[in-house]
């Protein structure tokens, strides 16, 4: 469990399972007025688009955090008061991707039961339909910028153990491999995804992968905007991987991770604890104190 502090002093205590609890209306001024916030689940981080800020999509909305260098973390969210369900989530470029389930208070016009492939171009204050509105809930969801409007996108149905694909930035699909992954990440051409074979690479856009013997047994992977690639296995193991190409490990999480992000040395989980992260390839680990 870790602390989160308000604004006048008193603390609330995130629990393993993420509740997140706003202070009172009583509290100091500056702080932010009364609401119960739930990273009840978190379903993806993502880090690089500004030194030291994180996103995280939750169950009920995307948060903003400013990590200081003590681990202080500024909560902010959720983003445009959207409170929906995003179960999947990427960025690429200045656009970011998003699917999942409208929440209590979103508009309808979002779609129903499910958002289908909703974008934003400025963090998540707008959003808006794309594509598969109503349709399509993705829980896993990966995107890699091209030039101009060629913007891969990638994601899995709840309903297809199937890859479907978009090479104009999510406006028409198609269907790719078939495939059981828990996780799947765009990185250049290069498509990858966690499966209980292995970790498998689709140099096809999809359409194909092979299992690479090289790789650990993941269960999930990131990378950076710089092209770095981490995971963690399915024993809760770090891994790294060179500009060589080989992976290497030295530290772990606690339990099993939520989401993982990666920027530069910077290392970033949700698990158990909290959320965390580690610049040493997991040997150490810096937990979060939320602050909102």
């Amino acid at each position: 469990m870790i602390t989160v502090a308000c604004g006048s002093g008193l603390t609330a205590i995130l629990t393993a399972t993420l509740f997140l609890s706003g202070c009172s209306a009583t509290d100091a001024p500056g702080t932010r007025p009364s609401s119960t916030t739930a990273f009840e689940h978190i379903h993806k981080i993502e880090a690089g688009h500004l030194d030291g800020v994180l996103l995280i999509a939750a169950h009920d909305g995307l948060y903003r955090l400013a990590i200081g260098q003590d681990g202080d973390a500024l909560v902010a969210g959720p983003i445009g008061d959207f409170d929906f369900d995003l179960m999947g989530f990427a960025t690429a470029g200045k656009t970011t991707f998003a699917s999942g389930h409208p929440g209590p208070k979103t508009a309808g016009t979002f779609g129903t039961p499910n958002l289908g492939l909703i974008t934003s171009t400025d963090l998540g204050k707008t959003w808006i339909n794309v594509s598969l509105t109503g349709v399509t809930d993705f829980h896993a969801l990966t995107a890699s910028a091209g030039e101009g409007t060629d913007t891969r996108v990638f994601g899995i149905d709840t309903g297809k153990q199937r890859i479907l694909r978009s090479m104009d930035g999510g406006t028409t699909w198609s269907e790719g491999a078939e495939i059981n992954a828990r996780d799947i990440l765009a990185v250049g051409r290069q498509l990858y995804a966690t499966t209980p074979d292995g970790l498998a690479v689709s140099e096809d856009n999809g359409t194909s992968f092979v299992v690479d013997s090289t790789a650990p047994d993941l269960y999930l992977v990131a990378a950076d905007q710089a092209g770095t690639l981490a995971g963690v296995d399915v024993h809760g193991n770090v891994w790294t991987r060179d500009a060589g190409g080989l992976w290497t490990t030295r530290g772990a999480v606690t339990s099993t991770p939520q989401a993982l992000a990666v920027n530069g040395k910077r290392i970033y989980v949700a698990d158990d604890r909290g959320i965390a992260f580690s610049d040493d390839k997991g040997e150490t680990w810096t937990i979060l104190t939320l602050r909102v």
